[in-house]
């Protein structure tokens, strides 16, 4: 099985038109087969093939990086007991 993606020349998040435009481009080109686009454009067309490609072939997933949270505390005198007390009466 090959990487639908790469025959196709598209990212993960494409949608239906992107990858019928895709196909046109593939054929015309015509790196790969026939049959093998015509088997990854099924598979990115039909949702449950196209889950089962994205877990075989993750793509690369811009993620941003957590911020660091920084929390200021104004005054050093906080009561805890009255913070208790109001947890325990919240799980009543």
């Amino acid at each position: 099985m090959n990487n639908p993606y790469k025959i196709l020349g598209v990212s993960q998040d494409a949608d239906k038109t992107e990858i019928k435009r895709a196909q046109l481009v593939a054929m015309k080109e015509r790196k790969f087969a026939l049959q093998e686009i015509h088997k990854a454009v099924r598979e990115l067309l039909e949702p449950a093939k196209r889950l089962a490609a994205d877990f075989m072939y993750p793509g690369n997933i811009k993620v941003k990086r957590p911020q660091k949270i920084v929390i200021e505390i104004a005054s050093k005198n906080i009561d805890l007991q009255s913070i208790n007390e109001n947890t325990f009466d919240s799980l009543k």
